[in-house]
């Protein structure tokens, strides 16, 4: 079976200053783009999901992955997700860039087929400026995979595998001044936390 592989790299662009988004105002948010390659070469394999999350009712409605407590308790009081249509899955994303924690999550479910090993299959190709697999959220097994290694402006993402054939890509990206500036990888690391707990206790 040849499998996919998909470029997961840094991805989503915000023009996060002059936007106004708290007090629950959202913005809208710009594509996520995600080349492709037909390359099926074989490679490291990644780790399997041993517990596989059930993504249908949130594939339905992606902003209810984290639910607005969850939200404030990342530092964004009154923001609400607003679901980006363009994605290649079902994407939701909240701009926070007026909040106390001045900065803007996102997740994307992943299409069937694009998983940890898409991921995996392009290590050592030359995809990935930064290439380095992370501590798992709460046992689903996570990557860094950065196409562009933007950290040090207050970027960072991980991909973390949700089923066999799925897997959820989380983002963070913080402004200047922001407390998630310094360490954008902890930051989205801790939203992943959050959404996986909602998405664990299943839709409501």
């Amino acid at each position: 079976m040849r499998i996919r592989n998909v470029v997961v790299g840094t991805a989503v662009v915000l023009l996060l200053a002059g936007c106004d988004t708290g007090g629950g105002t959202t913005g809208t948010p710009t594509n996520t783009t995600q080349p492709t390659t037909s390359s099926s070469s074989g490679g490291e394999a990644a780790p399997e999901v041993k517990n596989p999350l059930e993504l249908s009712a949130f594939e339905a409605a992606p902003c209810d992955t984290v639910t607005p407590e969850q939200i404030e308790s990342f530092g964004m009081p009154g923001v609400a997700g607003k679901v980006n249509t363009s994605s290649p899955g079902a994407s939701c994303i909240w701009l926070g860039a007026s909040t106390p924690a001045k900065v803007a999550p996102a997740l994307t479910i992943l299409p069937e087929g694009t998983n940890l090993d898409s991921v995996y299959q392009n290590k050592d190709n030359g995809t990935y400026a930064v290439f380095e697999p992370v501590a798992d959220v709460q046992g689903y097994p996570a990557v860094l995979a950065l196409a562009n290694d933007e950290r040090s402006k207050g970027n960072c993402e991980i991909t973390v595998g949700a089923t066999a054939g799925k897997a959820i890509l989380f983002t963070v990206q913080a402004v200047t001044g922001s407390p998630k500036f310094a360490d954008p990888c902890a930051a989205v690391t801790e939203f992943a936390d959050l959404a996986i707990t909602t998405i664990k206790a299943g839709a409501k």
